[in-house]
């Protein structure tokens, strides 16, 4: 890869901005089907099975977890193809089955207006309707994807914020060191002469204009955060033409072609 020079005053302010990049520790830019619940001020974790929108869009959620959270013991057992739940703590008592259109709560019949689902072996419920039947205030938050259960009859904020971005970049990646070779000669820098660091990235910049942020997922490597990575576009190269950019890792050549071609997702954030 060659880069080109480029004289060009900045101020230490400004060129800090550009090459530091953002903290892995950030929360990862989420998926448009990405839901989320939260008890008062905390999220719950869902270790596999996934809250998710039915044909319907009401929100169903996995009840083992969120029943739990919200302090119910929760016994089930095989009922032909479907799953019987039985939720308990000392003031309530609720059973449903899942593909049925009713469910007793405290020795009461309710009719349920969604209709509680096994998916993947998993007993799916929908959370307006489980706030309901338990008495317990529920706040949605359309634009973090959030169901707040208000457990202590109070309001709460959402416990997290969807990152804001500006596009998304179906494209390729490609890995490349500090290797002079790679470097127009220049050992270690990018386009504007500064340090490479993981977390650089060389683009394209008619695509990615150079100096935005941007998250990037999709890609496999050892030495690279795993899962996702923030980076900031300091870097252009001859062959980094359209939706491909090329990721700088502190590794050897001989490593660093073991990356190959990748398919990634590009989030622009800036």
């Amino acid at each position: 890869m060659k880069h080109f020079a480029k004289s060009l005053v900045l101020s230490s302010a400004l060129l800090l901005a550009l090459i530091t990049p953002f903290s892995a520790a950030h929360a990862a830019i989420p998926h448009d089907d990405s839901y989320k619940v939260q008890v008062n001020d905390e999220l719950i974790a869902f270790p596999d099975a996934q809250p998710l929108l039915d044909s319907s869009n009401s929100l169903l959620v996995p009840i083992r977890f969120v029943g739990e959270r919200l302090g119910y013991e929760a016994h089930w057992e095989q009922t032909g193809n479907e799953l019987k739940i039985t939720l308990k703590n000392k003031q309530n008592t609720v059973v449903f089955t899942t593909g049925e259109s009713t469910a007793i709560v405290n020795e009461k019949t309710v009719t349920l207006q969604t209709v509680p689902q096994m998916i993947d072996g998993r007993a799916y419920f929908p959370i307006r309707m489980l706030a309901e039947v338990l008495h317990i205030q529920m706040q949605w938050d359309p634009v973090n994807h959030i169901a707040i259960l208000d457990e202590d009859g109070k309001y709460h904020a959402p416990a997290w914020y969807a990152p804001s971005y500006q596009k998304v970049i179906e494209g390729k990646a490609t890995a490349y060191t500090g290797s002079p070779s790679e470097n127009g000669g220049h050992p270690s820098i990018d386009y504007f002469g500064n340090p490479l660091q993981v977390g650089t990235i060389s683009v394209d910049p008619s695509v990615i204009p150079l100096g935005s942020k941007v998250y990037v997922e999709g890609y496999s490597y050892d030495g690279l955060p795993s899962g996702g990575m923030f980076a900031t576009a300091t870097d252009t190269g001859g062959a980094i033409k359209g939706n491909k950019i090329d990721i700088f890792v502190p590794d050897n050549k001989a490593k660093a072609q073991q990356f190959g071609v990748q398919q990634v997702k590009i989030y622009v954030i800036k």
